[in-house]
């Protein structure tokens, strides 16, 4: 439970961001069709300015400072969005576009619910959701959008070199994790994207681990997923190194597995294909890197060796990226990849510390999970990764934290 008398820090609810950039709570948008689409009205309902409130709490806008910013046709108080819509909509037939997927504010969810279908006199022809419609237009991306992007991406690079240089054995995961967060700030990012995965050792099998509470053992590699928001905009990456700045061999043959899986991921990312297929062929890349490694016997079965995948690469290769880290959920994995669309690649490969294994190289990978993640923006040509300057070959993540006194 958290503190009654703290306040946390308010996140804009990304849909709303996206039609208005109005960073503030208790906020509702109404678009109104005026004459037929694309003529229409847009009407911002925000919280009064509040003299006492704001002395605790911070400036808001209001209505007159909402309007000025946005740029929307009329902004009102909050409190008369009820009155609002029965006033207006009560006595005319309508259609609403309306998010029914998920409620964001119960309070406000239920003035307008009840405004609009509660009152006597309510004529609502249809009930739509808006949602899908909404994330088609943020799942391509505009050229200012990519270049808050492409930040995002490099800040992030900038903080895994820094991180990696920083790792050695007996720090915490907590404090690698404050490194990452600490660059990616003082770099000019408002926040990390989502709390971060810095699981050392065979932690890393647990695919969300975020206790980060582990102390880094010598031997060990550490799987570090993390990204920053740079003004709305997100970054998404994992690398894994190894704690004493050396890979042993069987972590070297099983990370450059993967890194093979996700450089051929990244050639084949191009307008034209889906995530999905993307994905079955990641699949059968990793299929042939574990019968090579000696984690899967070469005479498996086709059932055998689809088994073997579930469990060792367990998570798809990749999702939509944006203002949020899996990025317009309503988006079918099996859309077709267009010049514009932001995706991560993201191939991983954990062995359950009892895993059966056919060679003696092969034990060295027992309790290892290896993920290597980019950030990828479709061109009309191929594919641009916007996390270009992270480390990822073992040359250089052994001559940044590998081979010194240090490590």
């Amino acid at each position: 439970m958290g503190c009654r008398v703290c306040r946390y820090r308010f996140h804009q609810g990304t849909d709303l961001l996206y039609m208005t950039g109005f960073q503030e709570p208790d906020a509702v948008l109404l678009l109104e069709s005026t004459g037929g689409l694309p003529e229409h009205k847009s009407i911002l309902y925000v919280r009064p300015r509040d003299p006492h409130r704001e002395l605790w709490d911070g400036p808001r806008a209001g209505p007159d400072g909402a309007a000025a910013f946005t740029g929307v046709t009329e902004a009102y108080n909050i409190d008369e969005l009820g009155a609002h819509l029965e006033q207006k909509y009560s006595k005319m037939g309508f259609s609403v576009w309306y998010c029914t997927e998920e409620y964001v504010h119960p309070d406000h969810d239920d003035v307008i619910i009840n405004s609009l279908t509660n009152s006597p006199h309510s004529h609502i022809d249809n009930v739509h959701t808006y949602t899908q419609l909404l994330h088609k237009l943020r799942l391509v991306k505009s050229p200012a959008e990519l270049n808050l992007m492409r930040k995002a991406g490099q800040i992030a690079a900038s903080a895994f070199r820094e991180t990696m240089h920083s790792t050695r054995p007996d720090v915490m995961e907590y404090q690698l994790e404050s490194v990452f967060e600490h660059h990616c700030k003082m770099k000019g990012a408002q926040t990390l994207s989502f709390p971060p995965v810095v699981a050392g050792g065979s932690r890393a099998n647990c695919l969300h681990y975020i206790t980060n509470n582990r102390e880094l053992r010598a031997g060990d590699l550490v799987l570090f997923d993390a990204g920053c928001e740079y003004h709305g905009y997100v970054s998404d990456v994992t690398r894994t190194w190894p704690v004493s700045g050396q890979f042993t061999a069987g972590q070297r043959e099983l990370y450059e597995a993967v890194l093979r899986v996700k450089q051929a991921s990244i050639k084949a990312s191009r307008p034209g294909v889906t995530l999905n297929q993307l994905n079955r062929s990641a699949a059968n890349m990793i299929s042939s890197e574990l019968q090579a490694l000696g984690l899967v016997p070469r005479n498996s079965s086709a059932s055998e060796l689809t088994q073997a995948i579930n469990k060792l690469f367990p998570h798809h290769l990749g999702h939509f990226l944006g203002m949020d880290t899996h990025d317009t959920p309503t988006v079918d994995r099996d859309t077709v990849l267009s010049p514009g669309m932001v995706i991560t690649i993201e191939p991983g490969v954990y062995v359950p510390r009892d895993w059966h294994v056919l060679t003696k190289t092969a034990k060295e990978m027992l309790g290892t999970g290896i993920r290597i993640e980019d950030d990828v923006v479709i061109t009309e040509s191929g594919c641009e990764v916007l996390n270009a300057n992270c480390p990822q070959t073992v040359a250089e993540i052994t001559e940044l934290c590998g081979g010194l006194a240090k490590c």
